[in-house]
């Protein structure tokens, strides 16, 4: 991987971080959980991007601003003197949003049924990536949430087909906290990456080396993360040698210390099994590493630069040697994929791996490595022809498209993950490998000079969901979604706009739909074309609770009534509880919706209610909450939670009603209570002005954990008599940047803290007058 390139002589991922992967942070030396002062808070200009502030808490492990690109520290000095508890800053960069459990797999609403339910994804990802040049993307990608940028943030929203996500690049060994959130939400594990360590990390020549294991699974316990993926490369067999012992160490100490969810991956820029996947002792089906990723060089890929190192390798192979050590190769055995020149490549490569929509084979998993820079690559050709015909350039349009484009990544060039996907013979002969060298041979996308030979003009046909069954975490009362992506024009809480600008968060979205988009006409899988049915989408013109909901658009008939396939589920009507599902509508047409139960018992026959004639409360800004009882369900599981649109006359096709309707909030559990979420405790701020007759302050704040809460809302008093929105965090700590000033040179600050269900009372605000300094 070291060698990659990305663009014209552009060093790419983190062969950047060689030099800062472990730098040291300038830190005042501050009791555990206390608030360091002005003073040794100096400006960080250095890495702040246009909304981050001069006061923004500086990134674990990152180089001072004295010290440009970490020139003069030594990285591994500074990993073993940095101790988080005395950090000031360490607070703003914990993930305590702990790992979902995910529910068993069931075949009868899988998009695809006979798929291997075993196989998933691990990705190399991105956190955030940025739509517009000028904007440093390793400083992007240390950001937790933030304002407006230049032409925006690539917000990923899809993470239902992974088992392990990456933080790549930009962080170092510890991952983005909104990365880990998302993750850990939607059940999928979440690791730091240690790029082509210091020897002294594991050849013991400064320190004994389990002193070093212990100081990285101490890294990965504090800030919520769930262990490393190891990149070594280019090393000797010894120094190889000594790097397993040196993760079997951290491995060994997580064991000890109770951590069940410690996992290490390992990559070595190879594909020899006997490296990767080296057995420990001779205990059948015991490792160094918990799982490996193959260099993309397995599928005889070649290009761009001078990637990739690995030799290639039949999978078939690498089963027979799983199998031979006493592994599941379909568990541990991940088949790197190089997307970011071309996401295309998905489809010329995974089906020697699995086969797709039977699993009539599966040797191992999928590393998709990039994928969100693969997108934005896509983007900026997609740009030039404007493929929204009639939309306005800008960053609302290239949210649009790329929500096209990783919609087609993941759940393939129809964007329904239920189709079969295949490509047609021309796209066929465009997967074909060079016949004169038997590799596919590639070169990057330069708009300069376009290339025949560019990965980028790979089609995107098989998406991910052709290969990998879906997953879910939906598996116990209560569930509630606001269909809220973690970016947004301006921000909204119970239907009310709390705040208008532009934000980005990835760790405060919510779990999103299962498939994206799985339409089908309302009877069944046969019936009109999926140009005919109902369009859903995330809607940003409006939200209930966030930034975004979800709308259902189109032109609604008799001959195309529609189903869409929300969330797969494992709940169990319980009578104890009486669970009630709500819906939170607004728009027009929403009478013609229904909610559709499918109960494993009975999985092709689902039960559409009606939310015409339901109980309906009348909500702020034109909002509906409409309430479906489940009393005559009890003792049964409910599989899969659907929706379904119906006409309601009979006109002729063509002359049916309009459907524009935006759904802000579902949820499903017993009938919330009227309980307060209680204040918040040990509130503590510090602020202090961003500019000399601004107006404006910067202001960071802390407060005691609560495990009852989902997450945090903050406040500030706008001088009008207006709490005004700042930002949500899972999290016991907030950077607030532009908080309004009162005339007595003091900002006023509220948090509220929300529940992980719904209650009809909103949460007991604790409130914080401050002085600017």
């Amino acid at each position: 991987m070291s060698a990659h390139s990305y663009g014209p002589s552009r060093p790419y991922g983190p062969s950047r971080l060689s030099r800062r992967d472990f730098a040291s942070l300038a830190l005042a030396a501050l009791a555990a959980g206390s608030m360091a002062p002005p003073s040794a808070l100096s400006a960080r200009a250095a890495d702040a991007l246009p909304d981050g502030g001069a006061w923004a808490p500086r990134y674990p492990l990152t180089p001072v601003p004295s010290t440009p690109d970490g020139a003069g520290w030594d990285a591994f000095q500074a990993l073993m003197e940095y101790d988080p508890q005395a950090d000031a800053d360490a607070p703003y960069f914990q993930s305590q949003v702990r790992r979902a459990h995910r529910i068993a797999p069931f075949a009868a609403t899988q998009a695809h049924p006979a798929l291997d339910t075993v196989p998933g994804v691990a990705s190399l990802s991105d956190c955030y990536g940025p739509l517009a040049a000028g904007v440093s993307e390793e400083t992007l990608m240390r950001r937790r949430y933030g304002t407006p940028l230049p032409g925006g943030v690539q917000v990923p929203r899809i993470f239902t087909y992974h088992d392990i996500v990456v933080g790549w690049r930009g962080t170092g060994m510890i991952p983005n906290p909104a990365l880990v959130d998302v993750a850990h939400r939607n059940g999928a594990l979440a690791l730091g990456t240690i790029f082509q360590p210091d020897r002294r990390h594991y050849d013991g020549s400064a320190v004994p080396m389990p002193q070093v294991a212990r100081k990285l699974v101490d890294l990965a316990a504090y800030f919520g993360f769930d262990g490393y993926f190891v990149n070594f490369e280019n090393g000797t067999e010894e120094a190889e040698a000594q790097v397993l012992d040196w993760v079997a160490a951290m491995r060994d100490e997580a064991k000890r210390r109770g951590l069940t969810d410690f996992h290490i991956q390992f990559y070595d820029g190879g594909t020899d099994m006997d490296w990767l996947m080296r057995r420990r002792g001779d205990r059948p089906g015991q490792a160094y590493a918990d799982s490996t990723m193959l260099d993309q060089g397995w599928s005889r890929y070649g290009g761009p630069g001078s990637c990739c190192s690995g030799a290639p390798v039949a999978p078939l192979e690498v089963r027979a040697y799983y199998l031979r050590n006493g592994f599941d190769p379909r568990a541990v055995a991940y088949f790197g994929l190089q997307l970011y020149p071309g996401p295309g490549y998905l489809g010329a490569a995974a089906p020697q791996v699995i086969h797709p929509n039977d699993g009539a084979y599966a040797y191992g998993g999928l590393q998709v490595y990039s994928v969100e820079d693969g997108l934005r690559n896509v983007l900026r050709v997609v740009r030039t022809q404007r493929a929204l015909p009639g939309e306005p350039p800008g960053a609302h349009s290239d949210r649009r498209i790329l929500g096209i484009l990783e919609r087609q990544f993941f759940s393939g060039q129809s964007q329904n993950p239920a189709a079969d996907n295949a490509p047609d013979a021309a796209q066929a002969q465009a997967y074909l490998p060079n016949a004169a060298r038997g590799r596919h041979r590639y070169t990057d996308y330069d708009p300069a000079a376009p290339k025949a030979t560019d990965q980028l003009n790979l089609p995107m046909t098989y998406g991910v969901a052709n290969f990998i069954a879906e997953r879910s975490v939906i598996g116990a009362f209560p569930f509630v979604t606001r269909f809220n992506t973690g970016e947004g024009d301006r921000f909204h809480v119970d239907g009310a706009v709390v705040a208008e600008q532009p934000w980005y968060n990835l760790g405060i979205q919510d779990i999103l739909p299962t498939w994206q988009w799985r339409i089908e006409p309302l009877a069944g899988a046969a019936g009109a074309s999926a140009a005919d049915l109902l369009a859903v989408d995330y809607a940003y013109d409006t939200a209930f609770n966030g930034g975004s909901s979800l709308g259902v658009t189109g032109t609604l008939g008799p001959a195309n009534a529609t189903r869409v396939w929300l969330y797969k589920t494992a709940l169990t009507v319980d009578a104890a509880i009486t669970p009630v599902v709500q819906l939170v509508v607004k728009g027009q047409g929403a009478d013609a919706l229904r909610l559709g139960l499918l109960f494993a018992d009975r999985p092709a026959a689902p039960v559409w209610l009606p939310l015409a004639g339901a109980p309906r409360q009348d909500l702020a800004d034109g909002w509906s909450r409409l309430t479906l009882r489940l009393d005559p369900y009890h003792g049964r599981t409910i599989a899969a939670l659907l929706l379904g649109a119906a006409a309601k006359g009979t006109s002729a096709k063509g002359s049916g009603e309009v459907m524009d309707v935006r759904i802000g909030e579902m949820y499903i559990g017993a009938a919330p209570g009227d309980a307060a979420m209680p204040a918040p405790r040990g509130l503590m701020a510090q602020a202090r002005s961003t500019g000399t007759g601004s107006g404006r302050a910067e202001v960071r704040l802390r407060w005691a954990p609560d495990p009852a809460a989902a997450h945090h809302d903050v406040y500030a008093d706008d001088g009008q008599g207006r709490w005004v929105w700042q930002g949500r965090v899972t999290g016991t700590a907030y950077h607030a940047v532009a908080v309004p000033v009162g005339g007595d040179s003091k900002v006023r600050l509220r948090l509220v803290a929300s529940p992980p269900g719904l209650s009809t009372r909103p949460g007991m605000p604790a409130d914080i007058v401050v002085a600017v300094g």
